[in-house]
């Protein structure tokens, strides 16, 4: 009896390790897992701003995934190349160092586009695919989408100009004042565009000056110098016109141009104003 019982004790024994085993065996690793994160990872952005220099990650991510919230969001960097070695860039949601608002699902970070921060330091004149991917990690679970992001500075664009398209010739020793405002657009950001300017040309074809007219985004108002500016710094570059009664009547044509940080000056906008 106590053999028979020594066999069962070692046959539960046995059973036990086995079991023991093929659940340590059945267990996940702890590695992670890789997938494709089109539901989990949105609006993906990347922005190189040559006028500052900087380099922009940002993506959308939703909070929880299979049960299990979000821990780490992370951009990879591997420049022109997807076979480079990439650059870790842990993102955020704490409203700093990059990202706008706390709390809002958008993971992001800016950094400066140096080799203190990035192997792949950008230059204006490169041109090319840059290849970003960004990693949402739930748990053991990894959920991740690529961008690609083509390099080139397209330049400024002007939007829209309002600005009076006819204006009375005053008496003598008075004035008729308007407002112009040009709305500017710059894959870069506003803060891109180095000048906004404008050429006055009279109904004689001769223009009113022989240099640029300056507009203003720094909300500086003073009508001494024609300086008018609603608000500082939110892209709209802006200044008085005065007409007097030296004036020529009839058709002035305005040629608008923006020029950025890089040197690329925007295609013109024309307007015309009639002083009649």
């Amino acid at each position: 009896m106590m053999k028979l019982h020594y066999f069962f004790s070692m046959r539960k024994t046995i059973w036990l390790y086995s079991g023991l085993l093929l659940f340590i065996l059945g267990c996940p690793s702890g590695d992670a897992i890789e997938d494709d994160g089109t539901a989990a990872l949105q609006d993906l952005q990347f922005n190189y701003h040559q006028g500052l220099n900087f380099l922009y990650f940002g993506v959308r991510v939703e909070s929880s995934y299979l049960g299990k919230n979000i821990q780490a969001v992370n951009a990879l960097y591997f420049g022109f190349d997807t076979t480079n070695n990439a650059d870790t860039l842990v993102l955020n949601d704490a409203g700093i160092n990059g990202d706008i608002i706390s709390a809002d699902g958008v993971y992001a970070i800016k950094v400066n586009n140096d080799t203190i921060n990035v192997r792949y330091v950008l230059e204006p004149t490169d041109t090319g695919a840059v290849y970003i991917k960004f990693l949402a990690q739930y748990g053991s679970v990894i959920k991740s989408k690529k961008l690609v992001y083509t390099t080139g500075n397209q330049g400024p664009k002007i939007v829209s100009v309002s600005m009076p398209d006819s204006m009375p010739r005053p008496a003598p020793d008075s004035v008729s004042v308007g407002t112009i405002v040009v709305t500017l657009d710059d894959p870069d950001g506003h803060e891109d565009v180095q000048t906004c300017y404008l050429m006055f040309k009279k109904p004689d074809g001769t223009y009113s000056s022989g240099s640029p007219i300056s507009l203003y985004d720094d909300g500086v108002q003073d009508f001494s110098m024609y300086l008018w500016d609603e608000e500082a710094n939110d892209g709209k570059f802006s200044r008085y016109i005065i007409i007097d009664s030296n004036n020529p009547l009839g058709t002035y044509t305005s040629y608008f141009y923006a020029r950025d940080y890089s040197g690329i000056l925007s295609e013109p906008y024309v307007t015309t104003l009639v002083v009649y």
